[in-house]
């Protein structure tokens, strides 16, 4: 089944599937078009009771696309359906399923992804990401706005965030390439993987390690109660440290007592770091050129 609807400007897309696959590219078009395939027999129930429908709303179009939750749960989780959807790119893409995977290609202007089991990911956004999921994984590329993920064990991988990222999850790790505003991490059991970090981060978690690869400006607060946490210092920063740890070790190529010439600079950001760990290592270390 198939439905295209005239769309000139960038459209707000909303979808629910409970179970099979959710596709939507972005691409240089004026229409938006929806395709439903079944992937079972018995789903062709489900495509024939789908809504799709495209209303104005003002200068925008809503699109929505919904498969009903028909024929009980056991139905549903042996039955799913593929929804395929091209719109304009700088879309508003709002997808919500079960176990079904999400997959946002293109350029889109914001995204909020939502599934229990399934893995979501997007290439590029514009602006703001909201995602969540119990144990599916997070995969985004550069995300221009604000990043805000919450998850039970999913893990989430990200090249670039422009804005602040928030982070939340029991056990899920994180891994982000570049960070242009502050970064906070909560987490019991996961591990953290930061690369460039532009306005400090804020990591509080139980057991896991912390891997900063490189903090070029701004406060970096580290909070754990086992593992070990390296944090790399961009070169030319006025560089403040505090280190503590009860079991485990603190070391570092950077003088901690007093930073070095080459790192104070009247021009040069100011870099504060206090990092906690009971029985963790501590590592301070000269970061590399290019750490993303």
């Amino acid at each position: 089944m198939e439905h295209t609807f005239t769309t000139p400007a960038p459209v707000h897309l909303v979808v629910h599937n409970e179970v099979g696959h959710v596709a939507v590219s972005a691409e240089p078009t004026e229409t938006t078009t929806v395709r439903l395939e079944a992937e079972t027999p018995d789903a062709e129930a489900l495509v024939e009771r789908a809504e799709v429908d495209c209303r104005p709303r003002g200068d925008t179009h809503y699109v929505v696309v919904k498969i009903p939750r028909w024929g009980g749960i056991r139905f549903l989780r042996r039955n799913g359906v593929r929804i395929t959807v091209v719109v304009p790119e700088a879309s508003e893409v709002a997808a919500t399923t079960a176990s079904a995977d999400i997959e946002v290609t293109g350029t889109v202007g914001r995204a909020d992804l939502s599934t229990a089991n399934g893995e979501a990911s997007a290439d590029d956004v514009a602006g703001d990401v909201v995602a969540k999921t119990a144990s599916g994984a997070i995969t985004l590329g550069d995300v221009g706005g604000e990043l805000r993920v919450h998850t039970s064990s999913g893990d989430l991988r990200c090249s670039r965030v422009g804005g602040r990222t928030q982070f939340t999850s029991a056990s899920g790790d994180v891994e982000i390439g570049a960070a242009g505003g502050r970064v906070e991490v909560k987490t019991a059991s996961g591990r953290a993987r930061l690369g460039d970090l532009s306005a400090g981060a804020r990591i509080d978690g139980v057991s896991g390690d912390v891997r900063v690869l490189g903090i070029q400006g701004g406060h970096l607060r580290v909070r754990l109660v086992s593992g070990s946490i390296s944090v790399g210092v961009a070169e030319g920063v006025d560089l403040h440290v505090d280190a503590e740890t009860v079991s485990g070790r603190v070391s570092s190529d950077i003088p901690l007592d007093e930073a070095p010439p080459r790192q104070r600079s009247e021009e040069g950001a100011k870099v504060e770091i206090s990092v906690r760990s009971v029985s963790g290592s501590i590592e301070i270390e000269r970061a590399l050129e290019q750490v993303a």
